[in-house]
């Protein structure tokens, strides 16, 4: 079973090495990865991201592609690292600036979320924002994270280690 969005003209599917070239169009407008700790030397930094994911592998990377009924990429969610004790993973996302503050990013965070409880049998789920990405806390927030601790200086962002804020979600 696929993770449902509720919101008419999007839905999630697997990610898709034909999905690359617009997923680093957008990620490479003014701002999209200012509050990450994304380095996008270029396209092909992409492929291994996409070539590992395999949502239907239990134990595998899963990224799904939030896609209009055009099937056009606007953004992307899933979990690029998976651990088994306990089960879970780390959630990412991601969202063309076209299409930021409509409340998409929290839909599809949560939908993937309630996924990987039932279809994974994930115990909990970390995703992480950088302190001054307080779009991202709400992402989050609204999708059923909390805070859990600051970690100091976990990612470097632009050249500098940066603090980042650990969210969590537990099954339940």
């Amino acid at each position: 079973m696929m993770p449902q969005l509720h919101r008419v003209g999007l839905h999630l599917r697997p990610i898709a090495m034909s999905d690359a070239p617009a997923w680093f169009e957008y990620l490479s407008m003014p701002g999209a990865v200012e509050h990450t700790s994304w380095t996008l030397d270029g396209l092909q930094v992409l492929y291994p991201q996409i070539a590992a994911s395999n949502p239907f592998n239990r134990d595998a990377a899963a990224l799904f592609a939030i896609v209009d009924d055009l099937d056009e990429l606007i953004g992307t969610v899933g979990f690029h690292t998976v651990w088994t004790a306990p089960r879970g993973g780390e959630m990412a996302y991601n969202l063309h600036p076209a299409h930021w503050g409509l409340g998409i990013a929290s839909e599809a965070c949560d939908a993937v979320a309630q996924w990987a409880f039932a279809e994974r049998d994930y115990a909990r789920i970390d995703a992480y924002a950088l302190d001054s990405n307080t779009a991202s806390m709400r992402v989050l927030e609204k999708s059923g994270f909390r805070p859990v601790e600051l970690m100091r200086a976990l990612r470097v962002v632009d050249g500098r280690p940066r603090d980042f804020w650990r969210y969590r979600r537990e099954r339940g």
